[in-house]
């Protein structure tokens, strides 16, 4: 099943990450591929599954699901776009809905070991996320918490090396303003769906 998982153009595990534990569980990307395929299609099933009725935007409850898909980190034109789901909070009433967005973080996730990742909970305290050869850790983002988006990007950098490829939010993010998007390193932008308030409302500063 590896095998044929990488001819469909997975690596074969996405990541649950829990921040109210700080735990991680990997979950065979078999599970919905080849069944479902593309990064949408398999956020899609996870939420169904996963989130019951009535949960909202802010709450730890829900799950904000990415994911690649299978060309991404190939070279096919627009191959690299990847896609958020959960539910958004600058749709009136709250509702599940979906933010794509491009640039190398894909990519990154792919050669780190991961098709995908699940976001869940509420991180204690403010925190980031570091992925790394099929290695996932939780840090702190206290010195982080207020600062810009391209100057949080910058102090990640200094920290793991200029070849790290991250994505932020900013202080609208933190502050829980709806529209609040997410922010890759070469400036792709999840601008639909206010997931940038997400991350904040789970006390998540960047991955």
């Amino acid at each position: 099943m590896e095998n044929e998982l990488k001819s469909y153009g997975y690596v074969g595990q996405i990541a649950r990450i829990n921040l109210t534990g700080s735990t991680v569980e990997l979950i065979p990307t078999a599970k919905y591929v080849p069944k479902y395929i593309g990064g949408r299609s398999v956020c899609n099933k996870i939420f169904w599954d996963e989130v019951k009725p009535g949960v909202k935007a802010f709450d730890p409850e829900n799950k904000l699901i990415y994911m690649t898909g299978p060309t991404t980190a190939t070279g096919i034109p627009t191959g690299g776009r990847t896609e958020f789901t959960g539910i958004a909070p600058n749709n009136l009433p709250e509702q599940y809905s979906w933010s794509g967005i491009g640039g190398w973080f894909g990519a990154e996730l792919k050669f780190a070991g991961f098709d995908g990742f699940i976001l869940e909970g509420r991180a204690p305290e403010p925190t980031y996320i570091l992925i790394e050869d099929g290695q996932i850790t939780f840090h702190s983002a206290r010195n982080l918490w207020g600062r810009k988006v391209h100057d949080s990007q910058a102090k990640l950098e200094k920290w793991h090396g200029p070849d790290s490829k991250s994505m932020v939010i900013g202080p609208a993010g933190e502050n829980l303003m709806r529209n609040a998007t997410i922010t890759t390193s070469n400036d792709n932008v999840a601008a639909k769906s206010g997931f940038g308030a997400v991350f904040g409302s789970k006390n998540l500063k960047g991955i």
